[in-house]
């Protein structure tokens, strides 16, 4: 969710900023490198003479000046007004303020709008060359009320910033409507914004984007780009996806770092535009770039995961440092844990820890968490349970659900805190209410258990879901099982192959050889064993030993189109043997005794149904009485036999029953009461007992 929130959290943000002094009056540079306000060519050549208007057109600066001259000597004010002009801008003429400021005064005297424009623009930039401080606000003040929209423009700024003047949003939307009148695209673009953001008027969104469209129209990028949010924000007109990101890109392709950023956002999240992970890249680069701390941020995440570009590390800690520089919590954080898990830089728990302390120091739940498992751990800082609880606490009540989940287990289990189940249960269930999986999965599986609640299968077959569903594997598999089981849910075979087949599109092996077993059986679809065989070699080949015996036997019966194979299927048993399947170690000494696959080799027999005999399996008890009794790839021993053939009969193994009886006759009394005595003190070792041996 915080991410989210930082994805879209300049949506609106800068649409109605106030204005800097003058941040929307056109600027340019003249060939000197001197940059001047308005227009290039403010006063028109023609509104003087056609001769000097001839020359000033075809670049004949030194003709025209002269023509100028003659008639601002005259007294002509358009004239005087091109004169100063031309000193400013050094056209025909040394350059010279001093001389542009005469002349442009002397026109200005006169109630020329442009000169006066131009005059107080002229104090503005040198505020030295003004006779007192009044005089630049005077000049434009006279020029806006002679209807020079520019001037217009700028004394509206003046008046939203409060620069010069005392701050007075009413007359600062006077001046704006009269520019916005006259076409001026930056002043329809902030009446805009002054109408939707309610400033000196009441709050009207229609008005609002009634301007944004005549400035966009004219190509005004700030328009542009908040008539993009508008639209996606649906205020003034119908939300449209598509009109949000076209707009956005007009003003993106126009260098507006927030247009480009949100433009990333639409094309990360295919929002009216396609997804596109590399399109999004091109975009928060570009944003970034331009130092815009939120797509530094989404840059650095993108190479991080190898999204959009090839993953380097190295460039995601660039960009993460950025962002952190500029105080973002979320990237403090990211360049934290690159730190941690040294990725990009050298690991270093101190720094890391650093990075987390500055984003816990802005409220961020996730650094309160990294904090906490940092003195949990004594990880670059003394161990202390006690404050490590009280931040975990902080970033529980925060809103992380990995903490409140961290938090709901320790006080189930009464680690670091007294047991309270109550304050568990509460936690676990604010941290599954936030859909978190892992939250989601423990609660279901107290359901399912009766522990610390009472059992409800119904319930845990609803929280199953909801893990599930956000493709939480294991939560997949016990949905599963529950259906395939009537368990708190009707029996369902089809939805028990369905929630298999998504764990199992996952890759989890035990998935996999579920799909194959349902598939074997007829289960929630037809029988199928070719189906059931491809599955089972999937799973096999994610090593799950249960897959591997399942396979071997396909090849032993030559099930599933697969040709009988015995060497096959030999090899797939010992690889289940090799992981401790007692089946698999059965069927791989029953391959040795018989010579199906290899050849035949009684000791290793032997080995093999010892392994799987130690584990209680009665069929391997029987064969290895029977090896002891016939003296293959053992010693002849008639206590053992028995031991082995009487383990096997009380197993349930009926053909075991004979051959104990000749066993036993084989035996005296006291031999006879020491093998029933072996049967009876004899107890199965576990699954990692027998690896150990």
């Amino acid at each position: 969710m915080r991410k989210l929130a930082l994805l879209l959290g300049v949506m609106i943000a800068g649409a109605h900023a106030a204005p800097a002094p003058e941040a929307n009056l056109k600027k340019w540079q003249d060939d000197k490198g001197v940059w001047h306000y308005g227009d290039s060519q403010t006063i028109s050549p023609d509104a003087v003479t056609n001769s000097a208007a001839e020359a000033y057109r075809r670049g004949d600066y030194a003709a025209a000046f002269e023509e100028y001259m003659t008639w601002a000597k005259q007294g002509d004010p358009r004239a005087q007004t091109m004169v100063g002009l031309m000193y400013l801008r050094g056209q025909g003429v040394s350059q010279s303020q001093g001389n542009a400021v005469d002349w442009l005064r002397r026109a200005a005297l006169q109630g020329n709008a442009n000169a006066q424009f131009n005059l107080a623009m002229i104090y503005v930039l040198n505020p030295n060359a003004a006779p007192n401080e009044r005089e630049p606000l005077l000049w434009l003040r006279k020029a806006a009320e002679h209807g020079n929209a520019e001037a217009q423009l700028v004394l509206a700024n003046r008046y939203a910033g409060g620069q010069g003047i005392p701050r007075d949003d009413r007359e600062a939307m006077n001046w704006y409507q009269k520019a916005a009148a006259q076409g001026n695209a930056a002043a329809q673009s902030e009446l805009g914004n002054f109408y939707a953001s309610g400033r000196g008027v009441s709050r009207n969104d229609k008005e609002a984007v009634r301007w944004y469209q005549k400035a966009a129209a004219q190509g005004q990028v700030g328009a542009q780009f908040a008539l993009g949010a508008m639209y996606a924000a649906g205020r003034g007109l119908t939300a449209s996806d598509q009109d949000a990101a076209q707009w956005y890109r007009k003003a993106a392709e126009q260098g507006h770092a927030e247009a480009q950023y949100n433009l990333a956002v639409r094309y990360l999240g295919g929002r009216g535009a396609p997804a596109s992970n590399e399109e999004a890249f091109v975009w928060f680069r570009k944003a970034a770039e331009q130092g815009l701390g939120l797509a530094q941020l989404n840059l650095g995440r993108l190479y991080a995961e190898g999204k959009g570009t090839a993953r380097n590390d190295t460039e995601a800690v660039k960009w993460f440092r950025s962002a952190a520089e500029q105080n973002l919590s979320l990237a403090q954080y990211y360049l934290g844990r690159m730190y941690a898990d040294g990725r990009g830089v050298a690991r270093d728990d101190r720094e890391s820890l650093q990075w987390f302390r500055r984003a816990a120091d802005q409220n961020l739940p996730v650094a309160h968490l990294e904090l906490a498992n940092g003195y949990f751990n004594g990880r670059a800082v003394e161990k202390d349970m006690a404050r490590g609880m009280q931040l975990l606490e902080l970033a529980a009540k925060g809103g992380s659900p990995e903490a409140q989940l961290q938090l709901a287990e320790r006080h189930l289990v009464g680690r670091d805190t007294p047991r309270d189940n109550r304050a568990g249960l509460d936690w676990l269930r604010k941290a599954a209410d936030q859909n978190y999986a892992e939250a989601q999965y423990l609660l279901a599986t107290l359901n399912a258990r009766g522990e610390v609640v009472g059992r409800n299968d119904a319930q845990a077959v609803e929280w199953y879901r909801k893990a599930a569903e956000q493709g939480h594997v294991p939560s997949q598999l016990r949905l599963a099982g529950m259906y395939a089981g009537g368990q708190g849910v009707s029996q369902d075979d089809r939805q028990a192959l369905q929630w298999f087949r998504e764990a199992a599109k996952q890759g989890d092996g035990q998935a996999e050889f579920n799909v194959g077993v349902l598939h074997a059986l007829g289960r929630g679809a037809p029988r199928d064993d070719a189906q059931a065989v491809a599955w089972y070699r999937k799973a096999a080949d994610h090593n799950l030993p249960a897959a591997q015996l399942n396979l071997g036997l396909s090849y032993a019966d030559g099930r599933g189109g697969l040709a009988r194979d015995d060497a096959q299927a030999a090899a797939w048993y010992r690889k289940a043997a090799l992981q401790n399947l007692p089946l698999g170690q059965l069927m791989l000494g029953l391959a040795y005794a018989t010579g199906r696959g290899v050849a035949r080799d009684d000791r290793q027999a032997a080995v093999w149904f010892e392994k799987a005999a130690n584990t209680g399996l009665p069929l391997a008890q029987y064969g290895l009485g029977m090896l002891y009794s016939n003296g293959r790839g053992v010693e002849r021993d008639w206590v053992k036999a028995h031991l082995w053939l009487n383990l096997a009969a009380s197993g349930g193994y009926v053909g075991a029953a004979q051959p104990l009886e000749y066993a036993g006759s084989q035996l005296g009394e006291q031999e006879l009461a020491r093998a029933r005595d072996l049967a009876r003190e004899w107890r199965p070792v576990t699954v990692a007992e027998n690896k150990a041996n």
